[in-house]
């Protein structure tokens, strides 16, 4: 037995040999145990029972012939008194368990006694020098510098959440243990950098859903809701939510998916566009917009031929409406900004001839169109337009038109808020030009690409008049009549533009108008019958002067 003892300081000695601390006597049961100090003075003999030098090479856990515990600093200095049952030391905070088994805590920065004594449990420190505190089988939490308790004992369980703006604790009431020590079904609040940020009365909180103004996802119910400041902005009645971004958050209610606008900014905003406008046109807000849908990684969303010319006098002006506040069209970012690479990567267009206006607002419709009108008076007749439009088209039932509809447009009130197609075409056919080709991913019966309705009071989709191009423009549209424009939920893209895109991928951009609108127009039709058991039908409507020979045409 002895022999093991000496073999076991042994090890102690050559295993701290790199620290302030030495053990310099094994036979510590008769002769006391001692160490050397930063000095190389020795401490300690026939004084301690046993000492512990900690790993920080600062201070030593010592333990006198009664079993007592203190703790020495680096020059042997008592700075714990030798009167705990247990000492447990880690970094810059000492835990303490006195004679009745409670709980003490000392910082070692400056050896202040915090907490003592009066405890049943103290667990460590946690971020922001914070210590969770148990008594009488209630949690609180306290700071470890002042002895303050910011977070009252009256808690049932507390859990740090790691968050990388915030310091949040999550806190909860009422619930019960299992017999494996897991807590369950208690109510939940939420304290961020020390104050209540949500009371504790919610059966979940997300602390990964936050948004502008620190707003919050909470659940009551099986419902989500928002809360900030400790107060309930947003009444749980929501299926999921997201966090809010611009202004909205995307939430999902009864099936329906739809944007929400943030009450504690101005209720005015809306998600748009980089560089657009709010819906009063007054001010600038930054930041492309964000889609609530996969992001496109389709075949043709890969490996995109690249073409050797350039096209330097062909612009492109795309919209991309998507994230429409009441009734969102899917894909359609995706199906912007994938036109957009194939019309620089593929055709050739230089980026500065490329205008993309995504989540685009009436104002941003009308840019676009003056933006047409100063290159072509720029350019002489010396220039070529290809206009493409992903969105929401919605119909005038009483004079059976078409229009386009703006993120921030309205469908009860189409004439006052949509941008009419006559009118559109009327401004490119005005246009001194080569040629204009326009894609419309959309439909204009009134139906979203789901089937649904956009107006809830419109029973049956309306057929409306098919508007007639001028000048020397070629419309390709996505469906004809009172069809609806689908989407392809496994490429996420909407079903024309994929066979768009596709067409152009398989010929390097090198195709004439007849073969790519007879192949988009053969696989649309084939498709959304197998996929969508609907017809949708694309249509190709040349303007007089390009009657007899715009199969020919190219776009680049």
């Amino acid at each position: 037995m002895c022999m093991i003892k000496v073999l076991l300081y042994l090890f102690v000695f050559v295993s701290s040999q790199n620290t302030y601390a030495q053990i310099t006597e094994a036979y510590w049961e008769r002769k006391g145990s001692g160490f050397k100090d930063a000095h190389g003075n020795f401490v300690g003999a026939n004084n301690y029972y046993h000492t512990y030098w900690n790993s920080d090479a600062q201070h030593g856990i010592v333990t006198n012939v009664n079993g007592l515990e203190g703790v020495v600093d680096k020059w042997g200095k008592i700075v714990i008194p030798i009167i705990y049952s247990n000492i447990i030391v880690v970094k810059d905070f000492a835990l303490t368990t006195n004679k009745d088994g409670q709980k003490g805590y000392y910082n070692l920065n400056g050896y202040k006694k915090i907490y003592e004594g009066a405890y049943d449990k103290i667990e460590g420190s946690l971020a922001q020098h914070d210590v969770i505190l148990k008594k009488d089988h209630k949690y609180g939490v306290g700071d470890d510098d002042t002895g303050n308790i910011y977070i009252p004992l009256e808690y049932d369980y507390i859990e740090e959440s790691i968050s990388g703006v915030h310091h949040e604790i999550l806190v909860s009431k009422g619930g019960q243990y299992d017999e494996f020590g897991h807590y369950h079904n208690g109510k939940w609040g939420l304290y961020v950098d020390r104050t209540l940020a949500v009371p504790c009365e919610y059966d979940t909180i997300n602390t990964t859903i936050v948004g502008e103004e620190d707003m919050y996802a909470i659940n009551k119910n099986g419902k989500w809701g928002f809360c900030s400041n400790g107060k309930e902005i947003i009444a749980p009645q929501y299926d999921a939510v997201t966090n809010f971004v611009n202004g909205v958050a995307t939430v999902r209610k009864d099936g329906e998916v739809k944007l929400i606008k943030n009450p504690l900014k101005d209720g005015s905003q809306i998600m748009i566009a980089e560089g657009g406008s709010d819906v009063n046109n007054k001010k600038k807000v930054g930041g492309p917009a964000i889609s609530r849908y996969p992001a496109p990684d389709s075949d043709v969303d890969k490996d995109i031929p690249t073409s050797k010319g350039k096209a330097e006098n062909t612009f492109a002006f795309i919209i991309a409406n998507e994230n429409y506040p009441d009734a969102p069209v899917p894909y359609s970012l995706n199906d912007g900004r994938m036109f957009k690479e194939y019309c620089q990567k593929t055709l050739g267009l230089p980026e500065k001839n490329i205008n993309l206006y995504e989540d685009a607002t009436f104002g941003n419709i009308i840019t676009a169109v003056e933006k047409m009108k100063q290159v072509a008076d720029a350019y002489d007749g010396d220039a070529s337009v290809i206009f493409y439009y992903a969105g929401h088209g919605f119909p005038d039932d009483k004079q059976q038109t078409a229009y386009l509809l703006p993120i921030d447009g309205d469908a009860s009130s189409i004439t006052t808020t949509g941008y009419s197609l006559a009118k559109l075409y009327k401004e490119i056919a005005g246009l001194k030009m080569k040629s204009a080709v326009v894609f419309l991913d959309a439909c204009f019966s009134g139906a979203k690409r789901e089937d649904q309705m956009l107006a809830s009071s419109r029973g049956v989709a309306i057929k409306v008049k098919e508007e007639a191009p001028q000048g020397k423009m070629l419309v390709f549209s996505a469906a004809q009549g009172d069809e609806t424009a689908h989407q392809l939920e496994d490429k996420h893209h909407g079903l024309f533009t994929y066979y768009l895109l596709k067409e152009l991928q398989t010929a390097g951009g090198d195709v004439d108008m007849g073969t790519l609108t007879e192949y988009v127009t053969k696989q649309v039709k084939r498709q959304s019958v197998v996929i969508n058991n609907k017809k949708q039908t694309p249509t190709v409507i040349p303007s007089q002067a390009l009657q007899a020979g715009w199969q020919t045409m190219r776009l680049r």
